[in-house]
C-alpha cells in the first residue's frame, strides 16, 4: 500500500480521489497526464536555461563560432549515446502516465 500524498490544511476534501490523490478532472489518465507536462515543462526549462549559459560562454571566450553549432547538431543526431539519453528522458518525462495505469 503506498502513502497517501500529503494534504494542505486548507484544501477541499472534495478534490481527492478514493486513493487519497488529487483528482481535478473526471478521467484518472487526465490528472495523471498533469505531472507529464509539469515534468516536461521543468525539463524544457533547466536545458534552455544551460544551453543559453553554455554558448554565451563559449562564444565569450572564443571557443565556438555560433554559426558552427548547427554543424555540431548534425554531427550528433547519429550518436547512440544521445539516442540512449532521450530514451530516458521519455521513460523520465511520461512516468505519471504509467503509474497506476498499468502499462
Amino acid at each position: 500500500m503506498s502513502a497517501q500524498p500529503p494534504r494542505p490544511a486548507d484544501a477541499p476534501p472534495a478534490i481527492y480521489g478514493p486513493d487519497g490523490r488529487p483528482q481535478f478532472f473526471n478521467d484518472p489518465a487526465m490528472d495523471r497526464f498533469v505531472p507529464v507536462v509539469l515534468n516536461l515543462a521543468s525539463e524544457l526549462w533547466v536545458q534552455a536555461e544551460t544551453i543559453a549559459n553554455l554558448t554565451a560562454l563559449l562564444a565569450r571566450n572564443g571557443v565556438i563560432a555560433l554559426e558552427n553549432l548547427d554543424v555540431v547538431a548534425r554531427e550528433s543526431a547519429a550518436d547512440p549515446e544521445r539516442e540512449a539519453a532521450l530514451q530516458a528522458f521519455i521513460r523520465r518525462t511520461l512516468a505519471p502516465l504509467r503509474e497506476g495505469g498499468g502499462a
